[in-house]
């Protein structure tokens, strides 16, 4: 096992997510880093009659020579030539002068805070009609619904203007060296089959780790992601059907937040914010510092090269056998509004997200979840981790990012920092923490 602070280091050069990022990007399809060239003007030529179609992305290799290799089969498919082009840097930044100025790609990813400006702008089409014509290479129906409540406008009016691509939902990871040191006789899998994965174990797990002087768990940042996680695992109700925020009345959120203070009061848990600079908390798991951290499969290929036992369970339940609805990060293919050849984008975006393009483009060790049903089988290659099939489990009943928080960029932008503040300092009670940001979320001052 890992112990040193070097190898903490060279864990966080190695480590490929970081996470804070991630979110502050809106890149939350599970495709890691960004790369390459900039956004470039649609055009070019054609493998067969009508224009080119062009679409765009952020990802890293090996994800860029999957994509090409996926336009290449789109060509021979569609009948006209696909060109697939990478975003680096800021991506909405780059996609907005594109879109004003009509030269944006006919297909494009959309992170989840960028969704609700495109449809009010009117840049993104609405999939309705292709989705119900009968002749669309996929069917609404085959996705998670949690995953694309949030590519419906905001003000429940109706449409649909993206589907996602793939997804990473929230788990829990352990590291089963560690557990077996700290006198944990059944890991949280096991728990969890004989329907025992409770909040009781978890504490009781904590309170072992800590006895060794290693850290348990970290409350890994101030977004709304992890968190949430904690409130929504434990039966808690965080929106009602109209989209308000009602976290900070509802009894199970309260007894979920009220545990989750303790938990850092005791040491059991850290936040991340106050780790010194470097020690992220996929890090210190990497390392062999941290038993448990709560993270989606993204890490997956880090953790295939560390030299511990691990595997993964749903983040427990009050019943110990439930897989409860929780965070997942996802994002969404959309289609230009104002594409000069609507007909084959909507074409390449049903062939991109159907099992067949889903199979293809995430097959082969990567480290996105499908969104769609019936890939289970995705995610047990290799059978790493042991329960890997969770990852299905839990993405079918996660939910994506809440319309309040991906609708409004004050909200998106201010409760992280809010969040931030209260927990280094250390002094709210559950009801005055989740007060202050219910009345951010809802609109408040």
């Amino acid at each position: 096992m890992f112990r040193s602070r070097n190898v903490i280091k060279e864990a966080a050069a190695a480590s490929t997510v970081d996470r804070r990022n991630l979110l502050k990007a809106g890149m939350f399809a599970g495709l890691g880093l960004a790369a390459a060239p900039a956004l470039a003007a649609c055009g070019g030529g054609s493998a067969g009659s009508g224009p080119g179609l062009k679409w765009a992305g952020w990802d890293g290799p090996p994800q860029s020579e999957v994509f090409r290799r996926f336009s290449e089969k789109m060509t021979e498919k569609l009948g006209v030539k696909v060109t697939y082009q990478q975003v680096v840097g800021d991506y909405l930044s780059k996609l907005l002068p594109q879109l004003s100025a009509g030269a944006a790609p006919d297909a494009f990813y959309v992170g989840d805070i960028y969704m609700a400006k495109l449809i009010e702008t009117k840049q993104v089409l609405d999939l309705t009609d292709y989705l119900d014509s009968g002749s669309a290479a996929v069917r609404l129906d085959d996705f998670h619904e949690g995953l694309y409540r949030w590519c419906r406008p905001a003000d429940g009016s109706p449409g649909l203007y993206g589907l996602p691509v793939d997804c990473s939902p929230l788990v829990f990871w352990f590291n089963k060296d560690l557990l077996a040191e700290a006198g944990v006789s059944t890991d949280p899998a096991a728990r969890f089959e004989a329907g025992t994965w409770t909040q009781g174990a978890l504490t009781d797990l904590l309170d072992k780790i800590r006895a060794t002087k290693k850290r348990g768990l970290v409350l890994n940042g101030s977004n709304w992601f992890d968190w949430f996680g904690w409130m929504s695992t434990f039966g808690g109700t965080l929106f009602d059907e109209s989209g308000k925020a009602v976290f900070d009345a509802d009894p199970k959120s309260q007894e979920a937040l009220a545990w989750l203070f303790e938990q850092l009061k005791l040491g059991n848990i850290t936040y991340s914010g106050a780790l010194p600079q470097g020690q992220g908390p996929d890090v210190l798991f990497y390392a062999g510092q941290l038993a448990c951290l709560t993270y989606p499969r993204v890490i997956l290929p880090n953790m295939k090269k560390v030299k511990f036992g691990f595997d993964i369970t749903p983040l427990p339940s009050l019943s110990g056998k439930d897989v409860m609805p929780v965070p997942v990060n996802t994002a969404a293919l959309s289609v230009n509004a104002k594409s000069k050849n609507q007909a084959k984008a909507l074409e390449f975006l049903g062939n991109f997200l159907n099992a067949e393009g889903q199979r293809f483009r995430l097959s082969g060790g990567g480290n996105a979840v499908p969104s769609i049903k019936g890939l289970d089988d995705v995610v047990t290659e290799g059978n790493v981790p042991a329960h890997g099939s969770l990852f299905n489990d839990v993405a079918a009943k996660g939910y994506a990012v809440p319309s309040a928080i991906a609708s409004n960029a004050k909200v998106a932008r201010e409760l992280p920092v809010m969040v931030d503040k209260m927990l280094k300092a250390g002094n709210e009670t559950p009801r005055s923490f989740s007060g202050k940001v219910v009345k951010l979320i809802n609109g408040g001052a």
